[in-house]
């Protein structure tokens, strides 16, 4: 690490290491990431499944980043944007993208961790620095904030000149600038998977393809989703309370396999058709739940009333994940924020700037990002609403009826 950095960035997700590398290219190069991973080597709760990343945000950052010819030879699965669209009766909606044309490649989120940590020096990264807070004290200069980082690992940080926040949902940064919170849905993803030599698979092949499927009526939701290796990750979306699974496993344990297979079959999915809940009875652990949160969007914005902090992605703008823009945004913030240092602060090795420049910095970057923050945490709530409804299918499909045209420009 060099010796006094001036910028820390907080999180090595997408948009951290989006940043990062932005910074890196235009010649900024006394920033740190730090990571609360030990290793870059991901464990089996960051397996994740596979995103689409869109022109005009994911892949405009990667192209910004140098990144997307690689992308693209490498990683980019432009198949697998093809859709199946079911109700929970078995019956075909629609399909979407079989065409190959649409312009959403899918990339595994591993792989595309992997590709931007491949783009950043690995000195910059500091594994194993999870936050457990930042204070702020009233020693402030042009080259330091007043922050100071502290880590779970016992250690502390501080002489920035800017503090990132791009640490997810739960960020540690932003109490520092809002009192708002993310609150839990009502809405909860169980996921699962099916091996190449699952009895179901070759079902799999022939229902979701080289992309995805989706099943959707009686206020649920059953997703199949093909990965890089072929293989298909398992998604149950049902309304459950945030506390289903500490009533039901340790912290650390997987919920038992046939207590929650029993549950999918004989409670959620028992209306839904056999062939739909084959792949209830066929999906592989270890399960892992993933309850979804999100900000109130009318909460979404601060005064710049501290000096040299501000937020990207999760951090910001927590959202539901259900019009697929998430990452997007958070990679798309990064791509905004660099941008606007560049405008308003001197270029070079070091941020080399005066504490006013810094702050025109942000306040044009929040402008912006404030807009497209609450924006999608708004489409996503409202299409959430959609997505478990008595009758999701035929509202599912007016839905991505009007974003096709809206793509086309119809």
């Amino acid at each position: 690490m060099d010796p006094s950095p001036s910028i820390a960035i907080i999180g090595a997700g997408p948009s951290g290491l989006v940043l990062a590398r932005l910074l890196e290219v235009n010649d900024i190069t006394d920033y740190v990431v730090f990571e609360r991973d030990e290793s870059s080597t991901p464990g089996l709760w960051q397996q994740g499944g596979t995103l689409d990343l869109h022109g005009p945000s994911g892949q405009l950052a990667l192209k910004r980043a140098g990144l997307f010819d690689r992308f693209s030879k490498e990683f980019a699965r432009w198949d697998a944007s093809r859709m199946h669209v079911l109700d929970h009766t078995g019956t075909t909606i629609a399909c979407f993208g079989e065409d190959g044309n649409a312009d959403r490649p899918e990339i595994d989120r591993l792989q595309l961790r992997q590709l931007l940590l491949d783009s950043v020096p690995a000195h910059k990264i500091r594994w194993g620095h999870a936050v457990s807070a930042v204070e702020r004290n009233t020693n402030t200069s042009v080259n330091d904030n007043g922050c100071v980082i502290h880590f779970v690992n016992g250690t502390s940080a501080s002489g920035f000149q800017l503090i990132v926040g791009a640490d997810g949902a739960w960020s540690k940064v932003r109490p520092l600038l809002t009192s708002a919170k993310p609150v839990y849905s009502g809405k909860m993803f169980i996921e699962g998977r099916l091996s190449h030599n699952n009895p179901a698979y070759k079902s799999a092949t022939e229902i979701a393809g080289p992309g995805s499927m989706i099943a959707l009526g009686n206020r649920k939701k059953l997703a199949l989703q093909r990965v890089a290796d072929g293989t298909y990750r398992v998604y149950f979306g049902l309304t459950l309370p945030e506390d289903f699974y500490q009533h039901r496993n340790s912290e650390t344990a997987d919920l038992r396999t046939e207590e929650l297979r029993d549950l999918l079959s004989g409670n959620f999915y028992a209306a839904y058709a056999p062939q739909l809940k084959r792949f209830v009875a066929a999906a592989e652990s270890p399960f892992r739940p993933w309850p979804l949160y999100r900000m109130d969007p009318e909460e979404v914005g601060w005064a710049r009333g501290v000096a040299g902090v501000t937020l990207l992605g999760d951090a910001a703008h927590v959202s539901t994940p259900f019009v697929g823009e998430g990452v997007n945004c958070g990679m798309h913030d990064a791509v905004i924020l660099a941008d606007s240092i560049l405008k308003h602060c001197a270029r070079g090795a070091n941020l080399a700037t005066d504490e006013s420049g810094l702050e025109e910095a942000l306040a044009a970057y929040e402008e912006d990002m404030f807009v497209r923050g609450r924006d999608l945490i708004r489409r996503s709530t409202e299409s959430e609403a959609t997505l478990f409804a008595e009758n999701a299918a035929q509202q599912f499909l007016n839905f991505m009826t009007r974003l096709i045209e809206k793509d086309q420009g119809v």
